[in-house]
């Protein structure tokens, strides 16, 4: 007895000494061991049985059919061995003996039991080529499924059939993996339906009848539970089919037939592979039926099910994919014909016909119309309809807004309805009976609705967006078709008139053409004229073969040009063509000027003339005989800008020869010919010009070098600057007056050498930026000096920019040793300072003495010695003024006069000044006042210097007043500052005088001046105080 391991199941593999019936029985006891008691208590312990004597055995040992008494059919002693394999048990060896007295013992018991062990490893080798043999078997099978697999996946790739390709992968189905029931079917519409398409084992009579029941996809959805899923797959087992009946299947008589045993499959299973497309939705379902091993399908199975399911999926994808694309090009192809149909006709009637008529083929349906505007009642009436008794203009009309026509028209949107019977605004004289489901599309001109176009179906049928999509193209087609025939009968009515219009244009195009010819001659000679013009810039060869072009064009005898002289007035015969006689280089000088014969009248007013005869035309005058064989003349100005150059003149012998066109093209040539002549003019211009500056470039180096040599040949260093601060000229003098080699200077900038200008380098630099950013700002007189002590010697700085037209270009430093003249300055101020205190103790002796025999210590006087001694007090008290103003001149001079500036009353300043200078004015009979406004507020000065320079300015306006004359000291705030102003009514100062005034020893030529005593260093001291 051996062991099915994948059942788990016992079988009776060979026996010995037993009738059929006893093996039958046999088989039947091994479907449940478990009931047998020998049986059972092996395969529970594992363990070998031996019972040497079955009187005393409790129930049946023998396999044996049972029988009463203590001995059943003879067997006296039982031994069961088990057979075990890889520690599982693999089988039994069951002995039974008849013989009397225990024919079987231990000893046999182990003999049996080495016989298990033998057994064991035969079990053991048996299966092992089992296991190969099912290996190969499988490795063969699924090479053959691939071969299948490939098979179909080249049918995939051709174009036949649906059903073809389908019917292939189902016998490759039945083939390969081993089912003798095949049948594929397709998902398809809306609600979706299960439809048979091909199948392999089913009797063809049967298919057929399958075909022709379309089944609702969501009752086979609701089959295919998660419970029965393996996989992507659904095995249903027959037990658990308790909604087969809703199922359309095909089933032989199966009816009673229970499953033979688990793991068997029952003809009511079902195996259903759906057919999942590339989007993941369902594209069909395949079932399969009959296993020719008659077991229930593994996961292996079913995989393999799988890939031709996705094979059948993919042949359904590409099937749906080439018939919709057929019938797109069907329906592109319908609506080509018709759109050709519709713009082909004008007639509105036949344009409503082909439409009515085709638009079911274009949209498979049963019924069209066409509801159309009737401009006078203002409703939509039916105008042509795919049924002739549905056309009655009468009967079938609606108001916008009214039923589903009305709706349409009055949104102006397209409206599909799928069940016309649930619609209450259907008219049921035009729908019920007729279509059930229906779309109407608006025929639509800009933004008005003409009409409605209507299609319907019989049976309730959806149509779908892109159906919608395609009558609502068609109906636009139709509107167009429409307002194309309303315009046709305008478009008739106006022919006649567009008929004459274009038999005028036709005139007008003609005189357009001719007038276009001799535009295009204008232009070739123009541009002939232009070529020649720009070939040369000589102006005697440039204007004569100007003139000749111009001759040949107009067809004229004679040309000439005449030009304006602009200094004189005059007008130059330049250059002429068709006279005999040849005019000298330059041209020759008429006796004609501006204004004067018809060439001066052209200059003069600027306009051109045709002379139709010149002999009666007052503007002509004769020059030679010559001219009298021409009549007609024109005359055109030489115009650049707003500026005459000349005139052009062209004669003809024929009267009135010449007309509007010729001088349309003489005016244009004269355009191009008055640049000819102004660019060969600019050109000798600027010939000349280039000669000149040739000249003035070589006279500039000339002068450059001159400028040079003088600058290398001056007692001054100086240094140029250009405008980036550079330092680009560096003369011997600078070098030697500096004591700096020219090469370690040059290209250097000024910032760099800040030490040439001293302390004060820095407000320097900021002072010359100022003129590098506004040049504007600087003053023709602006420079800056300073003084230098290098060493023992004192070198004298000057720093100007230079400036052209408002451009700074740089900055010229010029340095002198002024070390003698400062020594000669200080010797003479040491000098003056010596002299004047030498001077200052005799002159105070004599003024002593002097007012002393003036009091009379000496003796009563003669008025003859009184009269000598006030001309020397007199002298005396002039020279003390002297000697006290040159000191002053020398204190500020060396500096040793110090200002001490503090907050001061100014005006007690000014009255003290007053009083101390009122004898003065009195022995003059002057009134001497001050002028101060009222809360006058303190100064920051030096008392004792302002009264000083009070002092000086009150003197000089007593000197310089006559008798009983007025002098006004008057001071005013303003601002932030105070004013101070000395007037009188004296002499005053003459202009020529005023910049002279505060000069040294300086005093005006006037006899008033002369007599005042003086010096002329007054106002030189007071200006060097305010200075300080």
């Amino acid at each position: 007895i051996l062991r099915d391991v994948p059942r788990g199941e016992l079988r009776l593999e060979v026996c010995a000494g037993y009738s059929p019936s006893e093996k039958e029985h046999i088989r039947t006891l091994l479907q449940d061991p478990q009931a047998h008691p020998a049986l059972a208590e092996v395969l529970r312990t594992g363990q070998s049985l031996l019972i040497p004597d079955v009187t005393y055995a409790h129930g049946q040992v023998s396999l044996r059919p049972g029988g009463d008494g203590p001995v059943r059919n003879g067997a006296r002693s039982v031994l069961a061995v088990p057979v075990f394999y890889q520690e599982s048990l693999a089988g039994l060896i069951f002995l039974e003996s008849t013989e009397q007295g225990g024919a079987l013992d231990r000893g046999v018991l182990e003999f049996v039991e080495g016989l298990s062990a033998q057994a064991a490893m035969a079990i053991g080798n048996a299966r092992r080529y089992q296991e190969q043999l099912e290996r190969g078997e499988l490795l063969r099978r699924r090479a053959d499924q691939l071969a299948s697999v490939l098979d179909v996946s080249q049918a995939l790739r051709s174009d036949r059939p649906l059903e073809e390709v389908l019917e292939e992968v189902a016998y490759a189905v039945q083939e390969s993996v081993g089912f003798n029931l095949v049948l594929i079917s397709v998902v398809e519409g809306d609600p979706p339906l299960q439809r048979r398409v091909a199948s392999a084992g089913l009797p063809l009579a049967e298919l057929e009848r399958m075909k022709r029941v379309r089944q609702p996809w969501s009752i086979v959805a609701d089959v295919m539970s998660e419970e029965f899923r393996i996989s992507q797959s659904y095995y249903i087992p027959a037990e658990q089919q308790a909604h087969r009946a809703r199922l359309h299947v095909y089933e032989e008589e199966a009816e009673g037939i229970e499953r033979e045993q688990p793991g068997r499959w029952h003809p009511h299973d079902m195996l259903l592979v759906p057919l999942v497309g590339p989007g993941g939705d369902v594209r069909g379902l395949l079932s399969v039926d009959k296993p020719r091993d008659g077991r229930v399908p593994n996961r292996a199975t079913v995989e393999v099910l799988e890939i031709f399911a996705a094979q059948a999926a993919i042949a359904i994808e590409n099937a749906h994919l080439v018939e919709t694309l057929q019938r797109r090009a069907e329906t592109l192809t319908l609506f080509n014909e018709v759109s050709r149909s519709v713009t082909a006709k004008l007639e509105l009637s036949e344009v409503l016909n082909i439409v009515v008529e085709m638009a079911p083929r274009l949209l498979v349906c049963d019924y069209s119309g066409i509801f159309l505007l009737d401009a006078e009642s203002g409703r939509y009436v039916l105008r042509a309809a795919s049924d002739p008794a549905l056309v009655d203009g009468s009967a079938v009309t609606f108001a916008p807004g009214e039923g589903l026509v009305g709706a349409v028209a009055e949104s102006g949107m397209p409206l599909a309805v799928d069940d016309v019977g649930q619609e209450p605004r259907a008219e049921p004289a035009l729908f019920e009976g007729r279509m059930a489901s229906v779309v109407l599309a608006p025929l639509t001109v800009g933004i008005q609705v003409v009409g409605t176009l209507c299609v319907g179906r019989r049976e309730p049928h959806r149509f779908s967006p892109a159906e919608v999509a395609t009558l609502s193209a068609l109906a636009d087609q139709v509107a167009v078709a429409v307002e194309n025939a309303r315009l046709f009968d305008e478009v008739r009515r106006f022919s006649q008139e567009l008929e004459q219009r274009v038999e005028e244009r036709t005139q007008a195009l003609a005189e357009a053409m001719r007038e276009l010819t001799e535009e295009r001659d204008r232009v070739e000679t123009l541009y002939r004229i232009t070529s020649q013009l720009s070939i040369s810039l000589d102006l005697d060869r440039v204007l004569n073969r100007a003139l000749e072009l111009v001759l040949e064009a107009v067809g004229a005898e004679r040309a000439a040009v005449l030009m304006l002289d602009q200094n004189s007035g005059r007008l130059i015969y330049r250059a002429a063509q068709g006279t005999e006689s040849k005019l000298p280089h330059g041209g020759r000088v008429t006796r004609f000027s501006r204004g004067e014969g018809l060439a001066g009248w052209v200059v003069e007013h600027r306009e051109a003339a045709i002379v139709p005869d010149i002999r009666v035309d007052p503007r002509w005058i004769e020059s030679q005989a010559g001219e009298r064989k021409h009549r007609s003349a024109l005359a055109v100005p030489l115009l650049v800008g707003e500026e005459v150059l000349g005139a052009l003149l062209l004669f003809h012998a024929q009267p009135d020869y010449f007309d509007e066109n010729h001088l349309l093209l003489v005016e244009t040539a004269a355009i191009q010919v008055a640049n000819a002549i102004n660019n060969a003019e600019l050109y000798s211009l600027i010939r000349d010009q280039a000669e000149r500056l040739g000249s003035m470039l070589k006279a500039h180096q000339v002068e450059a070098a001159k400028s040079q040599a003088i600058l290398e040949a001056v007692a001054d260093g100086v240094i140029v600057a250009d405008a980036e601060g550079r330092i680009i000229l560096f003369n011997a003098a600078a070098e030697r007056i500096l004591e700096l080699p020219r090469e370690k200077a040059l290209g250097r900038t000024t910032s760099e050498m800040l030490g040439l200008y001293g302390s004060q380098a820095r407000d320097w630099m900021e002072t010359v930026g100022r003129w590098m950013e506004q040049p504007d700002v600087y003053t023709a007189d602006e420079y800056l000096a300073a003084r230098l002590d290098i060493g023992n010697r004192v070198v004298s700085v000057h720093l100007a920019p230079v400036l052209i037209a408002d451009e700074f270009l740089g900055t010229v430093s010029v340095f002198r040793d002024v070390t003698a003249e400062v020594e000669a300055e200080r010797a003479k101020t040491e000098f003056v300072s010596t002299v004047s205190h030498e001077l200052r103790t005799p002159m105070t002796s004599i003024k002593g003495y002097v007012d002393l025999l003036t009091m009379g210590a000496a003796g009563k006087l003669t008025r003859e010695q009184q009269r000598f001694l006030s001309i020397v007090q007199a002298n005396v008290d002039r020279l003390t003024v002297l000697v006290g103003d040159l000191l002053d001149i020398s204190r500020i001079e060396s500096g040793r006069m110090a200002i001490s500036p503090r907050l001061m009353n100014l005006e007690m300043v000014v009255n003290q000044v007053i009083l101390e200078m009122g004898a003065r004015a009195s022995e003059k009979r002057l009134l001497l006042r001050s002028d101060i406004s009222p809360a006058l507020p303190p100064v920051f000065a030096d008392p004792d210097r302002v009264a000083q320079v009070l002092a000086n300015l009150v003197t000089n306006a007593c000197h310089y007043t006559p008798v009983s004359g007025e002098v006004v000291v008057s001071a005013y705030a303003q601002s932030e500052e105070v004013y101070v102003a000395v007037r009188d009514t004296g002499i005053g100062i003459a202009p020529e005088d005023q910049e002279k005034i505060f000069d040294r020893f300086f005093r005006a030529d006037n006899p008033l001046v002369q007599e005042s005593p003086g010096a002329g260093l007054g106002l030189s001291i007071v200006q060097s105080l305010v200075h300080m």
